[in-house]
Protein backbone atom coordinates (compact mmCIF):
# COMPACT_ATOMS: atom_id res chain seq x y z
CA UNK A 1 0.00 0.00 0.00
CA UNK A 2 1.76 3.25 -1.29
CA UNK A 3 2.02 6.20 1.88
CA UNK A 4 1.43 9.54 1.40
CA UNK A 5 4.73 11.00 2.97
CA UNK A 6 3.90 14.53 1.77
CA UNK A 7 3.31 16.31 5.05
CA UNK A 8 6.56 15.08 6.54
CA UNK A 9 8.06 15.52 3.59
CA UNK A 10 6.88 19.23 4.13
CA UNK A 11 8.09 19.51 7.42
CA UNK A 12 11.67 18.08 6.76
CA UNK A 13 11.68 20.65 4.06
CA UNK A 14 10.84 23.17 6.13
CA UNK A 15 13.13 23.04 8.66
CA UNK A 16 16.00 25.54 9.71
CA UNK A 17 18.47 23.21 10.90
CA UNK A 18 19.18 19.14 10.71
CA UNK A 19 21.33 16.67 12.02
CA UNK A 20 22.59 13.89 10.27
CA UNK A 21 24.29 10.74 11.73
CA UNK A 22 27.92 10.43 10.15
CA UNK A 23 29.99 7.24 10.68
CA UNK A 24 33.14 7.97 12.37
CA UNK A 25 34.66 5.36 10.36
CA UNK A 26 34.22 6.52 7.01
CA UNK A 27 33.26 10.27 7.78
CA UNK A 28 30.89 10.12 5.65
CA UNK A 29 27.01 10.10 6.65
CA UNK A 30 26.02 6.32 8.34
CA UNK A 31 24.47 4.50 5.32
CA UNK A 32 22.14 1.48 6.11
CA UNK A 33 20.45 -1.32 4.08
CA UNK A 34 16.41 -2.21 5.17
CA UNK A 35 16.40 -5.53 5.90
CA UNK A 36 12.95 -5.75 4.85
CA UNK A 37 12.77 -3.50 1.62
CA UNK A 38 16.48 -3.19 0.72
CA UNK A 39 16.45 0.45 0.46
CA UNK A 40 20.01 2.30 1.40
CA UNK A 41 18.83 4.92 3.91
CA UNK A 42 20.81 7.34 5.81
CA UNK A 43 19.59 9.41 9.18
CA UNK A 44 18.39 12.89 9.40
CA UNK A 45 16.83 14.37 12.80
CA UNK A 46 14.84 17.58 14.08
CA UNK A 47 16.42 17.18 17.40
CA UNK A 48 19.78 16.97 18.23
CA UNK A 49 19.04 14.95 21.30
CA UNK A 50 17.41 12.41 19.46
CA UNK A 51 20.41 12.13 17.40
CA UNK A 52 23.18 11.86 19.79
CA UNK A 53 20.61 8.96 21.87
CA UNK A 54 20.49 7.70 18.57
CA UNK A 55 24.33 7.73 17.93
CA UNK A 56 24.61 6.22 21.36
CA UNK A 57 22.07 3.48 20.86
CA UNK A 58 24.43 2.26 18.14
CA UNK A 59 28.05 3.10 19.83
CA UNK A 60 26.66 -0.13 22.30
CA UNK A 61 26.66 -1.92 19.28
CA UNK A 62 30.39 -1.16 18.19
CA UNK A 63 29.30 1.12 15.29
CA UNK A 64 30.69 4.65 16.30
CA UNK A 65 28.45 7.47 14.76
CA UNK A 66 28.55 11.43 15.54
CA UNK A 67 26.11 13.87 14.81
CA UNK A 68 26.40 16.92 12.58
CA UNK A 69 24.67 19.88 12.36
CA UNK A 70 23.50 21.03 8.98
CA UNK A 71 22.03 24.66 8.75
CA UNK A 72 19.57 25.60 6.30
CA UNK A 73 21.92 27.11 3.44
CA UNK A 74 24.05 23.75 3.79
CA UNK A 75 20.61 21.10 3.73
CA UNK A 76 20.51 21.08 -0.11
CA UNK A 77 24.25 20.12 -0.56
CA UNK A 78 23.91 17.64 2.36
CA UNK A 79 20.59 16.21 0.32
CA UNK A 80 23.05 16.42 -2.87
CA UNK A 81 25.81 14.58 -0.97
CA UNK A 82 22.52 11.82 -0.30
CA UNK A 83 22.54 10.90 -4.07
CA UNK A 84 26.04 11.46 -5.23
CA UNK A 85 26.56 8.57 -2.43
CA UNK A 86 24.07 6.28 -4.11
CA UNK A 87 21.47 6.55 -1.21
CA UNK A 88 17.56 6.45 -2.21
CA UNK A 89 15.66 6.80 1.26
CA UNK A 90 15.98 9.56 4.37
CA UNK A 91 15.11 7.86 7.54
CA UNK A 92 14.09 11.03 9.42
CA UNK A 93 13.36 11.32 12.89
CA UNK A 94 10.59 14.31 13.58
CA UNK A 95 10.48 14.45 17.40
CA UNK A 96 8.35 11.35 17.44
CA UNK A 97 9.54 8.36 15.30
CA UNK A 98 11.13 7.80 12.21
CA UNK A 99 9.43 8.45 8.91
CA UNK A 100 11.17 6.80 5.69
CA UNK A 101 10.82 8.92 2.74
CA UNK A 102 12.34 8.67 -0.79
CA UNK A 103 15.27 10.82 -1.47
CA UNK A 104 14.04 12.07 -5.30
CA UNK A 105 10.50 12.91 -3.10
CA UNK A 106 12.53 15.83 -1.05
CA UNK A 107 14.62 16.97 -3.40
CA UNK A 108 15.98 16.14 -7.17
CA UNK A 109 19.77 15.82 -8.45
CA UNK A 110 20.02 18.07 -11.14
CA UNK A 111 23.23 16.98 -14.06
CA UNK A 112 26.55 16.84 -11.74
CA UNK A 113 28.77 19.42 -12.49
CA UNK A 114 31.91 17.68 -14.18
CA UNK A 115 29.35 15.13 -16.36
CA UNK A 116 29.02 18.12 -18.65
CA UNK A 117 32.54 18.46 -19.64
CA UNK A 118 33.40 14.87 -19.72
CA UNK A 119 34.56 14.21 -15.96
CA UNK A 120 32.54 11.62 -14.06
CA UNK A 121 30.26 13.90 -11.70
CA UNK A 122 29.14 11.04 -9.44
CA UNK A 123 30.02 7.69 -9.06
CA UNK A 124 27.12 6.27 -6.73
CA UNK A 125 27.63 2.84 -7.59
CA UNK A 126 31.28 2.60 -6.16
CA UNK A 127 31.01 5.18 -3.57
CA UNK A 128 27.84 2.95 -1.94
CA UNK A 129 30.23 -0.31 -2.21
CA UNK A 130 33.06 1.21 -0.22
CA UNK A 131 30.99 2.72 2.54
CA UNK A 132 29.13 -0.10 3.42
CA UNK A 133 32.42 -1.98 3.12
CA UNK A 134 34.85 0.39 5.21
CA UNK A 135 31.81 0.91 8.19
CA UNK A 136 32.45 -3.10 8.76
CA UNK A 137 35.55 -3.59 8.01
CA UNK A 138 36.81 -0.71 10.86
CA UNK A 139 34.11 -1.52 12.87
CA UNK A 140 35.57 -2.06 16.34
CA UNK A 141 35.60 -4.34 18.60
CA UNK A 142 34.84 -7.27 16.21
CA UNK A 143 36.87 -10.73 16.52
CA UNK A 144 38.81 -11.87 14.07
CA UNK A 145 37.63 -15.73 14.75
CA UNK A 146 33.97 -14.74 13.65
CA UNK A 147 33.51 -16.54 9.89
CA UNK A 148 30.27 -15.17 9.39
CA UNK A 149 31.26 -11.50 9.72
CA UNK A 150 34.48 -12.78 7.70
CA UNK A 151 32.43 -14.09 4.69
CA UNK A 152 30.31 -10.93 5.20
CA UNK A 153 33.12 -8.52 4.57
CA UNK A 154 34.68 -10.90 1.69
CA UNK A 155 31.33 -10.46 -0.21
CA UNK A 156 31.24 -6.53 0.51
CA UNK A 157 35.26 -6.85 -0.83
CA UNK A 158 34.69 -8.44 -3.80
CA UNK A 159 31.47 -6.19 -4.80
CA UNK A 160 33.48 -3.14 -4.48
CA UNK A 161 36.28 -4.17 -6.10
CA UNK A 162 33.84 -5.13 -9.00
CA UNK A 163 33.19 -1.85 -9.34
CA UNK A 164 36.73 0.05 -8.45
CA UNK A 165 37.88 -2.08 -12.23
CA UNK A 166 34.74 -0.90 -13.78
CA UNK A 167 35.21 3.07 -12.90
CA UNK A 168 36.70 5.87 -14.86
CA UNK A 169 38.57 7.84 -11.79
CA UNK A 170 39.74 11.54 -11.13
CA UNK A 171 43.45 12.83 -10.73
CA UNK A 172 44.69 15.77 -9.58
CA UNK A 173 47.61 17.74 -11.25
CA UNK A 174 49.11 20.92 -9.78
CA UNK A 175 49.42 23.38 -12.43
CA UNK A 176 50.72 26.20 -10.11
CA UNK A 177 54.43 26.67 -11.51
CA UNK A 178 52.97 26.61 -15.09
CA UNK A 179 54.38 29.58 -16.80
CA UNK A 180 50.86 30.47 -18.81
CA UNK A 181 47.83 28.91 -19.64
CA UNK A 182 48.07 25.42 -19.12
CA UNK A 183 47.81 22.91 -22.29
CA UNK A 184 47.49 19.48 -21.55
CA UNK A 185 48.60 18.12 -24.94
CA UNK A 186 51.67 20.69 -24.71
CA UNK A 187 54.39 18.63 -22.99
CA UNK A 188 58.03 19.59 -20.53
CA UNK A 189 55.44 22.01 -18.82
CA UNK A 190 56.13 22.62 -15.22
CA UNK A 191 53.28 20.08 -13.29
CA UNK A 192 53.39 18.48 -10.15
CA UNK A 193 51.73 15.59 -8.53
CA UNK A 194 50.08 16.07 -5.01
CA UNK A 195 50.53 13.87 -2.50
CA UNK A 196 49.69 13.04 0.97
CA UNK A 197 52.01 11.33 3.56
CA UNK A 198 50.73 9.21 7.02
CA UNK A 199 52.11 9.03 10.17
CA UNK A 200 54.93 6.47 8.80
CA UNK A 201 56.17 9.11 6.54
CA UNK A 202 54.77 6.71 3.23
CA UNK A 203 53.41 8.82 0.46
CA UNK A 204 50.32 7.98 -1.30
CA UNK A 205 48.74 9.94 -4.37
CA UNK A 206 45.12 11.08 -4.13
CA UNK A 207 42.84 9.53 -6.30
CA UNK A 208 38.72 10.67 -6.60
CA UNK A 209 35.68 8.90 -7.56
CA UNK A 210 33.84 12.00 -8.64
CA UNK A 211 33.83 15.45 -9.34
CA UNK A 212 32.55 15.75 -6.00
CA UNK A 213 35.03 13.83 -4.18
CA UNK A 214 37.99 16.24 -6.19
CA UNK A 215 36.64 19.22 -5.19
CA UNK A 216 35.57 18.36 -1.34
CA UNK A 217 39.86 17.77 -1.15
CA UNK A 218 40.96 21.01 -3.03
CA UNK A 219 38.52 23.88 -1.68
CA UNK A 220 41.13 24.10 1.45
CA UNK A 221 43.80 24.52 -0.80
CA UNK A 222 45.83 27.21 -2.50
CA UNK A 223 47.64 25.63 -5.36
CA UNK A 224 46.25 25.36 -8.75
CA UNK A 225 44.54 22.19 -9.90
CA UNK A 226 43.51 20.84 -12.76
CA UNK A 227 41.84 17.42 -13.60
CA UNK A 228 42.69 13.74 -15.92
CA UNK A 229 40.70 11.08 -15.95
CA UNK A 230 41.61 7.63 -15.91
CA UNK A 231 40.55 4.28 -16.34
CA UNK A 232 41.38 1.56 -13.53
CA UNK A 233 43.82 0.21 -16.64
CA UNK A 234 45.24 3.52 -16.51
CA UNK A 235 46.05 3.78 -12.37
CA UNK A 236 49.57 1.59 -12.38
CA UNK A 237 51.16 3.49 -15.12
CA UNK A 238 50.00 7.28 -13.73
CA UNK A 239 51.46 6.30 -10.20
CA UNK A 240 54.30 8.64 -9.38
CA UNK A 241 57.40 6.74 -8.29
CA UNK A 242 57.91 7.11 -4.79
CA UNK A 243 54.17 6.60 -3.92
CA UNK A 244 53.17 3.16 -1.86
CA UNK A 245 50.10 3.32 -3.41
CA UNK A 246 46.93 5.54 -4.01
CA UNK A 247 44.15 7.02 -1.55
CA UNK A 248 40.89 7.34 -2.64
CA UNK A 249 38.41 9.70 -2.11
CA UNK A 250 40.96 11.44 1.30
CA UNK A 251 38.20 13.72 2.25
CA UNK A 252 35.35 10.89 2.31
CA UNK A 253 36.24 7.17 3.35
CA UNK A 254 40.16 7.46 2.52
CA UNK A 255 40.37 3.96 0.99
CA UNK A 256 44.01 2.65 0.49
CA UNK A 257 44.82 0.72 -2.77
CA UNK A 258 48.59 -0.28 -2.70
CA UNK A 259 50.60 -0.59 -5.44
CA UNK A 260 51.03 -4.12 -5.23
CA UNK A 261 47.08 -4.46 -4.71
CA UNK A 262 46.46 -2.87 -8.03
CA UNK A 263 49.08 -5.38 -10.08
CA UNK A 264 46.98 -7.66 -8.65
CA UNK A 265 44.05 -6.30 -9.44
CA UNK A 266 45.10 -6.03 -12.67
CA UNK A 267 46.26 -9.26 -13.21
CA UNK A 268 43.19 -10.57 -12.32
CA UNK A 269 41.14 -8.51 -15.10
CA UNK A 270 43.46 -9.90 -17.96
CA UNK A 271 43.45 -13.50 -16.86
Amino acid sequence: MAVDNRFMIKRLQSLETVFVSFAQTTRMPYVECDKESFDDQVYLFANEEDAKNWAKEYGEQNIPLTTVKAEKEQILIVYSSFHLMGVNRVAFHSGAGFSYLPLDEIVTLKQPEGEKVGFPGKNATLQLTMIYFLQELRRPGQSSEDLERRKRLQSMEQEMMVNLVRSQYVMAIDVSKVEGEFDPQKHGQNIQIPYVKNGEGEIFQPLFSDMWEFRKFTKERTSKFRVVTVPFKGLLPSLIKDAKGYILNPAGVSLILLRERLKVMEEQVEA
